[in-house]
């Protein structure tokens, strides 16, 4: 499995690891992909980039378990002490359906798992952290997320898979026709579902294409990249990409050319 570039964490200092692991083939329509992430020489600052997608993190050291996401907007973190952390980056509509997640109740957030799950959080983050190495954590992980693999509105799942396709490229009323929805009822089922309302989750998706696109040729015309994606124009482009980012495109694009690391990559 070729991994994509990461365009949700931006690395703003510090020196930090992040892996990626694949995903079982009965999940691979519900999670993007588990990650670690590994923080030996404090501090490390990152910036989270809206992504429209939930995660499920553990704190291996602290055996703790969070969940956090979907957010609109970009917010920073800073790491003061050695971290190693495990995740899951999961369509919101599975977590909601499995997970017991109420998006609209964790937009922007990192809360407790417990929230979602009772004790049931604090005995899988027991589990995970004792496991001796990270293929034998990411598969306890992995047996729980099957065991409770539940089914979202397929409406609601088919509208997702049409914004990602697309780019985010892609209008309400015609997504509504497409999912089998109408536009009032969509409205609806991302609410429950997603917590964020489908043009909200296509405008996330459209700047995450952007950055996809000037991270695979990091000196684009950024005219052109912005009409290609259904932008107004370079300006509207350069103010959605700051809105998500914090970055102008052309501040990203020169840094791109000299840095693949502004971005964190993965492998495993």
């Amino acid at each position: 499995m070729a991994f994509p570039r990461m365009t949700s964490v931006m690395a703003l200092g510090g020196d930090a690891k992040f892996a990626w692991r694949k995903v079982d083939a009965r999940l691979a329509d519900k999670v993007d992909v588990y990650w670690t992430f590994t923080v030996e020489t404090p501090t490390v600052e990152l910036r989270i980039i809206p992504d429209g997608r939930i995660d499920l993190i553990f704190d291996l050291e602290m055996r703790q378990a969070f969940i956090a996401g979907p957010h609109e907007r970009p917010f920073d973190v800073r790491h003061e002490r050695a971290t190693r952390l495990l995740g899951a980056t999961m369509s919101p509509e599975f977590a909601a359906a499995s997970l017991g997640v109420e998006p609209h109740s964790r937009i922007g957030a990192w809360g407790p798992l417990g929230a979602c799950l009772g004790p049931l959080a604090g005995e899988l983050s027991e589990r995970i952290a004792a496991a001796r190495h990270t293929p034998a954590q990411v598969a306890t992980l992995e047996t729980f997320l099957l065991a409770r693999a539940g089914v979202a509105d397929h409406r609601v799942s088919r509208a997702i898979t049409e914004i990602r396709a697309a780019g985010g490229k892609v209008g309400v009323a015609a997504l509504g026709r497409r999912s089998g929805a109408s536009p009032r009822t969509l409205a609806r089922l991302f609410d429950r579902f997603v917590g964020l309302p489908p043009k909200t989750f296509a405008r996330i998706a459209r700047v995450q294409e952007a950055l996809r696109r000037m991270q695979e040729a990091p000196a684009p015309n950024l005219k052109t990249l912005a009409a290609e994606l259904g932008f107004s124009d370079q300006a509207h482009m350069s103010r959605e990409v700051k809105a998500m980012t914090g970055a102008s495109p052309g501040r990203l694009a020169e840094t791109f050319k000299t840095s693949a690391e502004i971005f964190k990559l993965g492998g495993d």
